[in-house]
């Protein structure tokens, strides 16, 4: 071989390794998770496999979002929820932090979405103290809403106690807040526009709900499922439960709906629905898979370990399980048969779990 034909493909063989290295990779998925120690896994979703990772400034990932109109652009909340890092997935870089101040007050971040129709505004769910030198004054918590071009806030909305979810409908005229019950605001005028009752029943003959409010994966399907449970006045056996929020719909079109009684209630801590809306699919000892018309047992699929957040690939053949520690498990839909283990380095913990349709 003559010597500049070698020298040329030396340099085409870097070049090739160098963007895979530092480049976005061309699966049609891209899965995200972070771990509890300043580390974003990417994984491809053809090979899956991890095909990268982005090093943060803070500990302890738990909430991940992303710009629906520039999906390199992703957010992230790290520091034991005390900030927002901005994150470049093509470089696999950390472009800056937002880190809210004031005075006395400490914050703590549960939660983060981008509002869809003006994708310059973050808001943040979070629960406010003051730290006085004789005492801890607990604040009302509030939505920050950051201007990201400013890179700062420019909003604080008020809200109630217990929510740990933020959620945009598609047309970002409205966001729910999960906690005791789901709050439906307006993000312009701050105001609640609607609720959905669970701890408070507003639907006639339903017992009060307990609600796990972690987990929140509905980007492939546009409709929400977070598990509840409730003791029946009827028996008083406890039986398992979820509510869906569609964010195809307002909540005045009926996006809010409630279902209690799936079954007797039993440790499950989160759950995901297929694309094409005909199955759902529960974790946390075991996997199960569903039917979402009628809520009927399909199948299920044991689990080495505890996994706390399930999601699935866009095309609805695969589920994957992360958090609770250093792997995750890959399930194929239709026959619910184990595709694959992947080891990851470190511990996911309580971090949700991202599947990107690039």
């Amino acid at each position: 071989m003559k010597k500049s034909v070698f020298t040329a493909l030396v340099f085409l063989g870097a070049a090739l390794l160098l963007g895979a290295v530092h480049g976005t990779a061309s699966a049609k998925d891209l899965i995200l998770q972070g771990m509890i120690h300043n580390t974003i896994n990417i994984l491809d979703g053809d090979k899956d496999e991890v095909v990268g990772t982005v090093a943060t400034k803070g500990k302890k990932i738990t909430a991940i979002v992303w710009d629906p109109k520039d999906l390199d652009k992703v957010f992230c909340v790290t520091d034991w929820s005390r900030q927002i890092e901005q994150v470049d997935l093509a470089s696999r870089k950390v472009t800056r932090v937002l880190r809210p101040e004031a005075k006395d007050v400490r914050f703590r971040i549960f939660d983060i979405e981008i509002n869809p129709a003006n994708t310059n505004l973050l808001y943040a769910l979070s629960m406010r103290q003051r730290w006085l030198p004789d005492e801890v004054v607990d604040m009302t918590p509030a939505v920050l809403v950051y201007d990201l071009a400013a890179g700062k806030i420019v909003k604080e909305i008020e809200i109630p106690r217990g929510c740990t979810n933020i959620i945009f409908g598609n047309d970002g005229s409205e966001f729910y807040l999960t906690g005791r019950d789901v709050y439906v605001y307006d993000p312009v005028t701050g105001k609640q526009v609607n609720l959905l009752g669970l701890a408070h029943p507003t639907v006639t003959g339903v017992d009060p709900q307990i609600v796990l409010n972690i987990w929140k994966p509905y980007e492939q399907s546009g409709l929400t499922m977070i598990l509840c449970g409730g003791q029946s006045s009827a028996n008083n056996v406890p039986y398992l439960g979820y509510f869906t929020i569609d964010v195809r719909k307002r909540s005045t079109e009926g996006s809010m709906k409630l279902v209690t009684d799936i079954a007797p209630l039993y440790n499950m801590f989160s759950g995901v629905v297929s694309p094409d809306r005909k199955f759902y699919y529960i974790v946390m000892n075991k996997l199960e898979k569903r039917d979402m018309a009628t809520n009927r047992l399909l199948a299920t699929a044991e689990v080495d370990k505890t996994y706390y957040s399930a999601n699935i690939s866009s095309d609805g053949k695969k589920v994957y399980l992360g958090g609770g520690g250093d792997s995750i498990l890959v399930y194929d839909t239709v026959d619910m048969k184990l595709l694959k283990k992947i080891d990851t380095p470190g511990d996911a913990v309580l971090t949700h779990i991202r599947v990107q349709k690039r």
